[in-house]
């Protein structure tokens, strides 16, 4: 039987409450996104957050050999390397591109924009993306200014 998707909640996770808790999706989302157990990819997402990897400053803040090193003790060794790799790119770039990812969202008009913001990172693919968006709230995003005309 297949793995099923985790949600947000199942990783006590609510992304439109704040902006930790988006950032925490996105990582969640980062993890799940790969061709991995969902298991996996959730353990490997509370390793984290457990190590304290709770903004993406942590990603910063440390090296590649540490991101790797939580990625091994949660098991999400097929995929470390790389993955360590796109963690922190993807975290770290989104942080100097918008300013947070919660910045990213609401600067964006609609999804289709956050999509486009996203997938411009090494590592962001169409599932990744998908899993992530599907879960941000609407009210969330800019829309469009001549839309607020009621």
């Amino acid at each position: 039987m297949a793995d099923s998707e985790t949600t947000p909640e199942d990783l006590g996770i609510d992304p439109g409450r704040s902006a930790q808790q988006l950032f925490r999706w996105l990582l969640a989302s980062l993890l799940m996104g790969r061709n991995v157990q969902q298991t996996i990819g959730a353990n490997a997402y509370r390793a984290f957050i457990d190590a304290g990897y709770t903004s993406p400053g942590r990603f910063e803040e440390h090296g590649h050999a540490d991101i790797v090193a939580v990625l091994d003790a949660a098991h999400y060794t097929r995929y470390d390397e790389s993955m360590a790799t796109e963690l922190h790119d993807v975290l770290v770039g989104v942080t100097h591109d918008y300013g947070s990812v919660h910045q990213l969202i609401t600067s964006s008009k609609h999804r289709g924009e956050a999509h486009d913001r996203l997938v411009t990172y090494k590592g962001v693919g169409e599932t990744t993306a998908r899993v992530f968006l599907d879960q941000v709230p609407e009210h969330l995003y800019a829309g469009d200014a001549d839309d607020d005309a009621d």
